[in-house]
């Protein structure tokens, strides 16, 4: 059983959204995470179903429009820790709605709201996907050089995404293209498509190291045409949108990796336990209760980052610099701890009978994700 304490008092709808995901985690995510990383480009799609079913997948989108209505950031962390205590991938996969609702929610008009988030809503969800990278602009999201060219009744799309987690599988997609060129961040507008958008096919599943739950594939548009009542907001406006879902989306995976971060600490501490060597529990050796030590404190470091993060966020602040220092705080500290549990094992821990070497595999993407280390760095110094 996952151990987790208050941070400070939550309220009923809290606790109960948390035990539900703790149990949830615990009997339907752990048991099938080997299951899904060697099943490489298959994403859970049953479990996604069951988590709709459960109220897990729409629980963070606004009451009005079919959701669960607990749309602070802070309850988005407390359930995506747990979920990602269950399996990284998993974990991310079934919350992945989410990402796609915060620039509508941010951007769009209440016709496109009810249009594009009720249908992520109920047991029956549609799965979407929000497209921003590209071959040659990751990070970057201001250099990006998909087009989106006026034409009649709307905008022709051409350019090409990649690394698109759910592309492919998405019913419904975000994609941010340049209305005008000649402007880096005041040039990008967003826009809202589906799948069947003319114009618009998908590469072949990529093979990815970790987090294999999420299906990742390039997308091209070649004069995809999409109605001008799918521009979402203003023209120009896309690269503003996009900030505000990344410092809710950077703080979202702080806590993501931090229950990933979690899970490792917790196996390898049991394993130190059980395990003896020279006679003794190992735990009892001064290097591996010394590792775990540094192990539980990042952990902790780490969380209360981020949920003073969502905090923040929820009261309404700027957090660009904050975001981007719990993202690095929590996502070097899963790599740490999945690497201190599959040290803790040894040899074991390198073998795929425990699920310390995959969880090593899978915090990794946590170091590049939505802005990679180097650039959470760089956008600290920028905001200090």
């Amino acid at each position: 059983m996952p151990e987790t304490t208050e941070p400070w008092p939550l309220t009923d709808e809290q606790r109960d959204i948390l035990a539900l995901c703790r149990q949830f985690a615990e009997h339907e995510i752990r048991p099938r995470g080997r299951e899904v990383d060697e099943a490489d480009i298959e994403p859970p799609v049953d479990i996604f179903r069951s988590a709709a079913k459960a109220g897990i997948t729409d629980f963070m989108l606004p009451e009005e429009y079919g959701g669960g209505g607990l749309t602070d950031v802070l309850t988005q962390c407390l359930v995506q820790e747990q979920l990602c205590w269950g399996d990284p991938g998993i974990g991310n996969f079934l919350c992945s709605n989410g990402f796609f609702a915060d620039p509508v929610i941010e951007l769009g008009t209440a016709e496109q709201k009810e249009r594009w988030l009720r249908p992520l809503t109920g047991p029956t969800p549609l799965h979407t996907a929000l497209a921003t990278t590209e071959p040659g602009s990751g990070s970057d999201a201001a250099s990006i050089s998909t087009t989106a060219v006026r034409t009649a009744g709307g905008y022709e799309l051409t350019g090409q995404k990649a690394w698109i987690s759910n592309a492919g599988l998405a019913d419904q997609y975000v994609v941010f293209a340049k209305t005008d060129p000649s402007r880096r961040s005041d040039g990008v507008t967003a826009f809202l498509l589906d799948r069947n958008t003319p114009g618009m096919t998908f590469g072949e599943p990529m093979r990815k190291m970790g987090q294999r739950a999420i299906v990742c594939r390039e997308i091209f548009f070649d004069r995809a045409f999409v109605p001008e009542d799918q521009r979402l907001g203003d023209e120009g406006r896309g690269f503003h949108g996009l900030m505000k879902t990344f410092d809710i989306s950077r703080v979202v995976l702080a806590a993501a990796a931090t229950g990933a971060a979690r899970a490792a600490y917790e196996y390898a501490r049991d394993y130190a336990r059980q395990r003896s060597q020279f006679g003794k529990p190992i735990i009892e050796h001064q290097a591996v209760a010394f590792r775990l030590a540094d192990m539980a404190t990042r952990i902790q470091s780490a969380w209360l980052l981020t949920l003073h993060a969502a905090r923040q966020i929820d009261a309404g602040a700027t957090v660009t610099g904050l975001a981007a220092m719990a993202k690095l705080q929590a996502s070097e500290t899963a790599m740490f701890c999945t690497w201190g549990a599959v040290q803790t094992l040894g040899g074991w821990g390198y073998s795929r009978e425990y699920p310390v070497e995959q969880w090593m595999r899978d915090a990794k993407l946590e170091e590049i994700e939505e802005g990679t280390s180097d650039i959470m760095r760089l956008v600290i110094s920028r905001s200090l």
